[in-house]
């Protein structure tokens, strides 16, 4: 069972970018079938601001695609 990570960065200097699909595509097209979408993960970054403090900007998504008989 195949496990492809889709998902969006998002980015102040290179804009918004997508990951995953051109896999996922592919798969479809080779006749195989999603089987569910699971959670993936929050892409984010830390920001430093000094000694005693941090901060985290949220820089985009993931979600799981499992595929069946892969």
């Amino acid at each position: 069972m195949a496990t492809i990570e889709v998902g969006i960065r998002i980015d102040t200097t290179t804009g918004v970018a997508f990951f995953g699909l051109e896999a996922v595509n592919k798969r479809l097209a080779a006749g195989l079938k999603i089987r569910e979408l699971r959670p993936g993960a929050l892409l984010a970054s830390k920001v430093d601001e000094g000694e005693d403090k941090g901060m985290v900007t949220i820089g985009g998504c993931q979600i799981l695609v499992v595929f069946e008989g892969d």
